[in-house]
């Protein structure tokens, strides 16, 4: 299959965008979320696509098999990770449950979880709580973070002699804080605490980011997100010593013949998202590579937060120098938006029972209806947060426009 051919060098901002279909009256501000994939990658999907159904067989198997674990060890070299521990999965939530399933606990052992974590792998330990008894338990981390020494210690305390394992975030996905991964992953070793790292938002924002995080049991991260990779492509990366007894979610037909048989075939699905893995993440060369790409982003993502934080008159929840960024931020909305000073108040945290509902906050809903931004308002401790992405398409004006329209909601 052709590749995508890399051309003249693109400016960020406006030329950049240019490269994406998105709507051209829409500050997309939410990157972290889904992604957004661009054109030409959409293109050589079909492309893909297309060729696999000259012979699906061939194409979907004999060819396709091949191409993943080729794509596999591509995508581990981005990473910093072993080639042959590393595994296709769905998105980062399946890896987490992949490995909630492989890891041996017995009743009454705790796991742990930030308070910041993502809901749906709290939600995966849950369910683990109610298959096997263990204890699942919620880590505490006030708010605002000075520095690594706030995580770290908070996760000390929270360790007892019931503690079997820590699943923990490299990147908080409601408050957008890079979190001390090594130091927390080691610190948890000398207590007898093994770690998995949900490393969803890790992949591009970090400079291989399974290189240097200590040796937690296993890592998980997204490819969707700020590789731009096409959405249901994600890996999962595993310790040697782990390595037979990690498991997909999906047992097909390679039961105990290898870690990568049993990752690269989980059953019939579509092999593109997978093929075209380092395609996408080779897709922010014309954009000088992903060296310039992290610079750029963070430092945007710098400027915004500082902008921000100063016009709206609120309180940071972590250090204005970026110590704690990477392509996003997190900082409250002003008082009179929060459920305490007169702001609509938030929905209910109870379980919900019947269909799928999908309910968008107030305030998100105006800033997408009556100003076209499209941003995610996250809810921590009874508050209201909103939380922008910073990418390659995006540029300063946005995010000064952002404060504008939160200062007429």
């Amino acid at each position: 299959m052709a590749r995508v051919h890399h051309e003249q060098r693109v400016g960020f901002g406006v030329e950049a965008r240019s490269q994406w279909d998105l709507a051209p009256d829409l500050s997309f501000l939410n990157h972290g979320s889904f992604g957004a994939v661009p054109r030409v990658l959409q293109e050589r999907a079909t492309e893909a696509r297309r060729a696999i159904e000259r012979n699906p067989v061939e194409g979907v198997w004999r060819d396709g098999v091949t191409a993943i674990r080729a794509s596999a060890e591509a995508v581990a070299g981005f990473l910093g990770a072993d080639g042959d521990r590393t595994g296709f999965v769905s998105n980062a939530t399946n890896g987490i449950n992949a490995m909630l399933q492989s890891f041996p606990l017995e009743p009454g052992d705790e796991v742990l979880h930030l308070d910041q974590g993502y809901n749906a792998v709290w939600q995966s330990i849950l369910m683990t709580a109610r298959r096997r008894g263990i204890v699942p338990r919620k880590i505490e981390i006030p708010l605002p973070i000075d520095g690594p020494g706030d995580w770290i210690d908070a996760v000390e305390r929270a360790i007892t002699p019931r503690t079997k394992l820590l699943v923990l975030d490299q990147i908080t996905s409601p408050t957008a804080l890079v979190l001390p991964t090594r130091a927390i992953v080691e610190m948890a070793k000398s207590h007898g605490v093994e770690t998995i790292v949900d490393g969803a938002h890790a992949p591009g924002m970090l400079d291989r980011p399974v290189a240097d995080i200590g040796d937690p049991i296993a890592w998980t991260g997204n490819l969707h997100k700020w590789p731009c990779a096409l959405r249901g492509t994600a890996v999962v990366v595993v310790r040697g010593d782990f390595e037979g007894r990690m498991k997909p979610t999906v047992i097909s037909h390679h039961l105990d013949q290898s870690f990568t048989a049993e990752f690269d075939w989980q059953g019939t699905f579509d092999p593109a998202p997978w093929i075209l893995a380092k395609e996408a993440i080779d897709f922010m060369d014309r954009f000088g590579g992903w060296g310039e790409v992290r610079r750029r982003n963070r430092d945007l993502a710098i400027e915004a937060h500082a902008m921000l934080v100063e016009r709206l008159g609120v309180e940071p929840i972590s250090p204005l120098d970026g110590s704690s960024l990477g392509f996003m931020a997190t900082l409250p909305l002003p008082d009179r938006l929060q459920p305490a000073g007169g702001g609509s108040p938030l929905p209910s945290a109870d379980p919900k029972s019947g269909p799928l509902e999908i309910s968008v906050d107030p305030v998100q809903a105006r800033l997408l209806e009556d100003h076209r931004i499209e941003i995610p308002v996250m809810y921590h401790g009874g508050r209201r947060f909103v939380r922008f992405s910073t990418h390659v398409y995006n540029e300063f004006a946005e995010y000064e426009r952002l404060a504008a329209a939160i200062k007429v909601l």
